[in-house]
């Protein structure tokens, strides 16, 4: 057995004797502000945390918890690579301009976590310009 298999049948054992002795207590406790949250990625450290950066799947798994998309693949097909739902938007937008203009309303009252309200012309226009402009990593 290699030695990641091993780590992951290692891993897999505590979760299992952990998770059905903890459970009962999670009801019963009231949810807290702040502290650590330990995260199992099976994979080795991503080069960056930068998503736009990065494709990597230590990456996605590490950072898609935390972030919204304006637009993501349905949850309830998610073996599609065509069906698409709103994550940040309102509807999905329809295509103008032969295919090169795609038009979004971003949903009211999106913010940061620092409080700060998401726009479409500064934050959303910055995060597109940066997913371009940066090369991967991964990319030789």
């Amino acid at each position: 057995m290699g030695l990641r298999l091993r780590r992951a049948a290692v891993f897999a054992a505590a979760l299992t004797m952990t998770i059905p002795a903890a459970a009962p207590n999670a009801a019963d406790e009231t949810p807290k502000r702040g502290g650590t949250l330990t995260y199992l990625i099976p994979a080795d450290a991503p080069p960056s945390f930068d998503g736009h950066r990065e494709a990597t799947y230590a990456t996605i798994h590490a950072m898609a918890p935390f972030y919204s998309v304006l637009v993501r693949i349905n949850p309830e097909n998610p073996s599609s690579t065509t069906d698409f739902v709103c994550d940040l938007c309102t509807a999905m937008a329809q295509p103008s301009d032969d295919g090169k203009t795609y038009t979004f309303k971003i949903r009211d009252g999106v913010k940061f976590t620092d409080g700060t309200p998401l726009t479409s012309s500064s934050n959303v226009f910055a995060s597109f310009r940066s997913a371009v402009s940066k090369p991967s990593l991964n990319q030789p």
